[in-house]
């Protein structure tokens, strides 16, 4: 797929101002041989950190239903309730 100077300039002002989309960058990539790598970046913790956090919040959540309900709830076997 080729491109014109002006579909580049259109497409590099688009990314300039966040409004490109990610079928467009794709296509970009494409047309000069490369992949369109997309990915999150924490901005303090590491996604490990932040996956520790949501399953201990997910833990406490299970034990506070099952001790509130006075049972225990799925997936709260040996957690200590």
């Amino acid at each position: 797929m080729g491109f014109t100077a002006k579909m580049v300039f259109q497409m590099e002002r688009a990314e300039q101002r966040r409004s490109i989309s990610l079928e467009r960058l794709e296509r970009m990539a494409r047309a000069v041989g490369c992949d369109l790598v997309y990915g999150l970046v924490p901005w303090e913790r590491s996604l490990e950190d932040r996956a520790m956090e949501l399953v201990e919040r997910e833990v406490w959540r299970k034990r506070y239903t099952a001790r509130k309900t006075g049972t225990d709830g799925p997936g709260t076997k040996g957690l200590g309730t």
